[in-house]
């Protein structure tokens, strides 16, 4: 039976048209039988409990982060944008900006999971750093460290091409308003309904509901709805948008959206329907398009001509802290705010898992990804 494992008679050891003794012969015929229950098993397991999970909540969403990043790839200087190119070398842009959320299975990067979100009191209507500020272990402290860290020309690339992506999804991750929300209901994770006909939560509906549902009605995806978005951004909006770099004020503003959602809760039947979509569209609208206004100017000031090596500032150094409830772009006041220190940073990873092939992006799963949020129990996401 040349070409058949056998078992070596002496050894034991199994070979491929090596004779063995009728006994090894039998037992190594057994073996594939015994295996393969075991083997139908782990596919039904597979195939049973990964739909259960349903998907992830990311902030946004693949498709929010793409369409971030390429509203501010239209804004960037010239150098700037070749040199985050450079940096990037065959991953583009709208790629980068979702790495932060591919990342998370890889437990080199568990450092990062709280980087993506910060809690608040429910009572509170600013961000206090010496109150919410966990040490650094949250998104506003983070976008100020890893914007120093790819300012800093003297860094190895390696770490600034690292700091380069974190920065570009966290900048939109803080503009998610439920990514600046509340530690007891997960960011509204818990907080279950139906979105659209199908089961899903607040915190789901405004990552990823709301934009599957106006890309529905978009010919081209997501690219076309960042065209359009880019396209109709007004000059008075840009001004407002552009006044302030400090990522507290940014925050601010979604504090201020995340108490206008949670004081008009949906109450069922229905839930989230077109009726909701048509009245917080538009604030999904603006948010995506300040994220991606701020985060050209973010990148245009850390990579700009002249940008050697940066001062490290607190995260809250001089802006406001407290935005009124108008939300994006309305004027704020200065924060008596204490700076909070620079989230920690794990020793580099390996270089090599920042890499993908494009438009071979994993899909991501729905459920837990607040869980993570919670402070007592560091969980395998953030939010």
């Amino acid at each position: 039976m040349s070409g058949f494992p056998t078992r070596d008679a002496t050894s034991g050891t199994a070979e491929f048209g090596r004779p063995g003794s009728p006994r090894g012969y039998a037992a190594s015929m057994r073996r594939p039988c015994l295996r393969a229950p075991f083997r139908i098993a782990r596919v039904l397991i597979l195939l049973l409990v990964v739909p259960l999970a349903g998907p992830r909540a990311f902030a946004w969403g693949n498709e929010g982060h793409r369409i971030i990043g390429t509203i501010a790839t239209s804004s960037m200087d010239e150098a700037v944008l070749k040199e985050v190119r450079d940096l990037l070398g065959e991953m583009t842009i709208a790629d980068a900006c979702v790495w932060a959320d591919e990342i998370r299975s890889d437990r080199r990067y568990d450092w990062v999971k709280p980087l993506h979100y910060i809690n608040v009191p429910r009572n509170a209507e600013r961000i206090l750093l010496e109150r919410d500020g966990e040490d650094g272990q949250q998104i506003v402290s983070a976008i100020v460290k890893y914007r120093d860290v790819l300012k800093d020309r003297s860094k190895p690339r390696e770490e600034r091409v690292e700091a380069l992506k974190l920065v570009m999804h966290f900048v939109g991750d803080v503009h998610q308003p439920l990514h600046v929300s509340y530690k007891d209901d997960l960011g509204g994770n818990r907080l279950a309904l139906t979105a659209f006909g199908r089961k899903s939560n607040l915190h789901r509906a405004w990552d990823t509901d709301l934009i599957q549902r106006r890309l529905k009605d978009t010919k081209g995806g997501w690219a076309t709805m960042s065209a359009d978005l880019r396209e109709t951004i007004k000059p008075d909006q840009r001004r407002q948008w552009s006044a302030s770099l400090e990522p507290i004020a940014w925050a601010n503003e979604s504090l201020a959206t995340t108490r206008r959602i949670y004081a008009a809760l949906p109450k069922g039947p229905g839930d989230i329907d077109d009726a909701y979509y048509r009245e917080w569209m538009p604030t999904v609208n603006e948010r995506l398009q300040a994220a991606g206004v701020r985060l050209a100017l973010m990148l245009n000031e850390a990579l700009g001509p002249g940008t050697k090596k940066s001062s490290s500032k607190g995260a809250d150094s001089s802006d406001p802290a407290a935005v009124p409830e108008g939300g994006a772009g309305a004027p704020a006041a200065p924060s008596d705010a204490t700076p909070a220190p620079a989230p920690s940073r794990a020793p580099p990873a390996d270089s090599g898992s920042s890499r993908r092939n494009r438009g071979h992006s994993p899909r991501r799963r729905h459920r837990g990804c607040r869980s993570r949020h919670a402070r007592t129990a560091r969980p395998s996401h953030s939010r």
